[in-house]
């Protein structure tokens, strides 16, 4: 018999019915997820998010057994005596790279922070993708209204080189929408030629320094035929994206088609392959649209990528909490690149 699948809203609804409180100060146990786990991970998501995490099957119990079933999502818990979830971190197949897997989701109810519990989730999905799935690169997108995950992911030598702009919606019980810091490190590395944009030549430097690999740095030209490209949106984060493998000289129009398609979103990312010559030319024509920098993403498709973001509305570049200098000094640049856009643009 096919399974029927629940609304949000009504997976929503049966865990408000079903609420009940964790007992604090239980012995922990961290472990791969088991399918009688579902019921309690779909319960830690709403503790710590309410209705606002914006992937719906988190909240479905049958989706989530589903889900890790495989091969794209692998979750690790910490579970107490009494069977509940108090921690979470998993791995996840999200970007387009064969190679690349994300460690992420990680969060621990409030009166379980206090030990060493994220540490030991994290270290199980670090080891699980360099030893078992054996990927090329691991990434991980830490939060920046507090910075317990930047500190958790420095301890693994993950390096911060990209930040997205207020790319999710609140938490629980706020109206602060939240930035996402990009962190990554390499297990092995797929040495291949970059044609960055001259105006961020010292930005990639130090990024590919920081992370222990060379790239052979090669001109640009300007691109013909057309663009391969796909559109993604994020309803719920309120994100729409594109991910261009090739660039042509239609680009201009395949930006106003992502923004045509998915209109009033809070912003808008440009996946832009750095291996192609094009991407100098490529960058000023996003750069007339509006889009800033956001950072590196290495190996994302198995080559590195460019990613840039445009915003709807002026963000609150105050709100992220950053600990490295070098992720606060990208951050003032984000900033300063978006002012100039406005100032270019006659925009207020």
């Amino acid at each position: 018999m096919a399974l029927v699948q629940r609304t949000k809203e009504e997976c929503i609804e049966l865990l408000r019915q079903s609420a009940k409180a964790v007992e604090p100060g239980q012995k922990i146990k961290a472990d791969v997820f088991q399918p009688q786990d579902a019921e309690n991970v779909a319960r830690l998501y709403y503790a710590i998010y309410g209705d606002n995490f914006p992937l719906d099957y988190v909240y479905d119990p049958e989706r989530l057994r589903a889900a890790n079933a495989g091969p794209d999502v692998q979750m690790f818990v910490g579970r107490a005596e009494s069977g509940d979830v108090v921690g979470l971190a998993g791995l996840y197949r999200s970007a387009p790279g064969k190679g690349a897997v994300e460690s992420g989701g990680l969060m621990v109810l409030p009166d379980y922070r206090n030990g060493f519990l994220a540490l030991r989730l994290t270290k199980m999905t670090y080891v699980a993708a360099r030893d078992e799935l054996q990927v090329n690169m691991l990434f991980g997108q830490s939060v920046t209204d507090e910075t317990t995950m930047q500190k958790v992911n420095r301890k693994y030598d993950m390096r911060e080189l990209a930040l997205e702009i207020e790319s999710m919606p609140p938490k629980r019980d706020s109206d602060a929408r939240i930035s996402l810091l990009c962190e990554f490190t390499i297990f092995r590395d797929i040495p291949h030629a970059v044609h960055p944009h001259p105006a961020y030549e010292d930005y990639l430097r130090d990024a590919y320094g920081q992370l222990g690999v060379e790239r052979e740095f090669a001109p640009g030209v300007d691109p013909a035929g057309i663009t391969d490209c796909a559109f993604t949106s994020m309803d719920n984060s309120g994100i729409a994206k594109i991910q261009a493998d090739a660039l042509g000289a239609d680009l201009p129009d395949r930006l106003a088609e992502l923004e045509a398609l998915h209109p009033g979103m809070h912003a808008y990312h440009a996946q832009l392959p750095l291996a192609d010559p094009g991407l100098p030319w490529a960058v000023e024509r996003a750069w007339e649209r509006g889009y800033v920098l956001g950072g590196l993403l290495p190996l994302w498709s198995d080559r590195d990528v460019l990613m840039l973001q445009k915003f709807a509305s002026r963000p609150d570049f105050s709100a992220p909490k950053l600990l490295a200098d070098d992720t606060k000094a990208l951050l003032e640049r984000i900033r300063e690149e978006y002012e100039l856009s406005l100032k270019e643009s006659g925009r207020p």
